[in-house]
């Protein structure tokens, strides 16, 4: 998997027998995307994973970010392979993030997908936030 991306994402995550499924916002709303898989022999499961009770090898993205599927099913399978490497959850995201492929750096429709995510993002925060106080 190490160079996935000279490879169609979603090819990709088909050739390692995993299903990408579109789930209401509404559903995954914490977490943009995730994934219960087996990769290498080892299973790897997020805990977003776990709560949402996604079935094995399926990796579930929502549906408000369907334009924007090959950069999202890069980075779930650079992460996948990350933790199959043995890092922690974080610091597999981080790295995922660090091999963005230099041409989508100067991609309008990546950048915008980057702004509309650090947005959700900051408002998932805020009413986790809220969730805490009360």
């Amino acid at each position: 998997m190490e160079k996935v991306e000279e490879m169609k994402s979603r090819l990709q995550a088909k050739k390692l027998g995993y299903n990408v499924r579109y789930v209401p916002h509404e559903v995954i709303a914490d977490y943009n995307a995730t994934y219960n898989v087996e990769y290498e022999g080892q299973h790897i499961i997020t805990e977003a994973a776990e709560t949402l009770g996604i079935p094995l090898n399926e990796i579930w993205i929502s549906e408000m970010w369907t334009p924007y599927e090959e950069y999202i099913i890069f980075h779930e399978l650079r992460e996948i392979y990350y933790r199959r490497k043995g890092l922690n959850p974080k610091d597999a995201h981080e790295k995922a993030i660090e091999d963005t492929p230099e041409k989508w750096k100067d991609d309008a429709k990546f950048r915008k997908m980057v702004a509309e995510i650090k947005k959700m993002d900051e408002t998932t925060a805020r009413k986790k936030r809220k969730q805490k106080q009360k």
